[in-house]
């Protein structure tokens, strides 16, 4: 009897100390969780959610995300184009629900400290501009990289939170850019505007590349008030609500107690990737050789396909993968470097009909974009364009040998 008792008094002991201490946490994103409740001070700990506040722009009214979407998860590798757009749709953050992914003019608003590329700069790229506007010099945004004026050294205002170096899995060398709604005018089925805020960079990407998202709202964002009659709740309790049929999301009790805060839904499920049809594409087996002996390791080696439209290269590439794209490469006079360039699109999502030039460069020295310099090497200017897609999947063997870059 006495250890039947002794249990029962334990489980009584543990049971209230875990009531005491602990405290179940309803977060915006639409998770729950169980955390301890006050700090080893005894004062309350708020609940280890991802929240979001709002940031408004005096100089143009607008109102922005604060951080951007999952800005301090480095495991996060962004979102598509497209799920940028539903993302915005689908936010709820302060009672608001009109938040809308930014145009490139709005996006551009943002960037401090890079007059070129800041609202009024002499970058052209705006609503209506063209993929030729991509490589203008005064687009490519400051040589020193993370000397912005905002957290990290990001090119935004210093009130404005977030991060701008979470790496792009899908490129090497640079970060994630950020989307905007407005598509290229002249291909807008592929190409959407952007800006990378770790140099004020502004340019067009792929629309089934993967970035950040910041969402704005065009309206003065005063804080929602309790609702009549306030209910009072102890200061930064959470409770689960809903923002839709389908949507759910948490509220904060207020800081005085007097009531509980808006309801705010941030979760969001990514669409699934396209399929890949690399495999079922015609497929260029290629031998790369040096033409002397490296002084040094290199950094980078690179072999695309451009269409004729868009060669010698501009811009990023029509076909050939990430796979494709190889930092510190095994290669020398001795030992030419073999590789496998499929006849598909980047993203793997279509394969290539019709003819394409065969670009390869090795870059000596590491760089934030693939472009070469003395010192390096490429191959495939004045070369005639290889022929894809002509029928059945083949297998297309092919040597090249680098020439250097004077």
């Amino acid at each position: 009897m006495r250890v039947l008792f002794f249990i029962i008094l334990l489980t009584v002991a543990v049971g209230t100390f875990s009531a005491c201490n602990y405290q179940r946490c309803h977060c915006p994103d639409g998770s729950t969780r169980l955390q301890k409740k006050t700090h080893a001070d005894g004062t309350r700990k708020p609940c280890d959610c991802a929240y979001y506040s709002i940031w408004c722009d005096d100089a143009t009214g607008l109102c922005w995300q604060s951080p951007q979407k999952d800005a301090y998860n480095y495991d996060d590798i962004g979102v598509t184009s497209q799920d940028a757009l539903r993302y915005c749709e689908e936010l709820v953050i302060g009672g608001y629900d009109d938040w809308r992914l930014p145009d490139i003019d709005e996006l551009r608003s943002l960037i401090r400290a890079n007059p070129d590329t800041m609202s009024g700069g002499d970058c052209p790229i705006t609503k209506g501009s063209g993929t030729d506007d991509y490589d203008n010099a005064t687009c490519q945004g400051s040589p020193e990289h993370h000397r912005g004026p905002g957290p990290g050294g990001c090119y935004w205002p210093p009130g404005l939170e977030g991060t701008c170096d979470k790496q792009d899995p899908f490129a090497l060398g640079h970060p994630l850019e950020f989307w905007s709604s407005t598509p290229a005018a002249n291909d807008p089925d592929h190409w959407i505007g952007f800006v990378s805020f770790e140099s004020g960079l502004t340019g067009f990407n792929h629309i089934h590349s993967y970035g950040e998202v910041r969402c704005v709202r065009g309206a003065p964002s005063p804080q929602v008030r309790c609702e009549e009659p306030p209910e009072a709740c102890e200061p930064g309790a959470t409770r689960p609500c809903t923002c839709s049929e389908t949507r759910k999301g948490a509220q904060v009790c207020r800081d005085d107690g007097a009531c509980f805060g808006p309801c705010e839904c941030t979760g969001f499920e990514p669409s699934p990737p396209p399929k890949d049809v690399c495999g079922q594409c015609d497929q260029l087996k290629l031998t790369i050789r040096v033409p002397e002996k490296l002084e040094a390791k290199p950094y980078q080696l690179v072999a695309f396909f451009y269409h004729p439209d868009k060669f010698p290269p501009r811009g990023p590439p029509c076909g050939g993968t990430d796979d494709n794209q190889v930092e510190y490469p095994e290669i020398d006079v001795d030992k030419p470097f073999v590789m496998t360039v499929p006849g598909c699109t980047y993203y793997r999502e279509n394969c290539l009909t019709g003819p394409y030039h065969l670009y390869v460069a090795l870059m000596m020295n590491k760089t934030l974009m693939p472009i070469p310099k003395t010192g390096d090497f490429t191959w495939g200017i004045g070369q005639e364009p290889i022929m894809l897609g002509s029928g059945r999947m083949v297998e297309i063997e092919k040597e090249v040998t680098l020439v250097p870059v004077q």
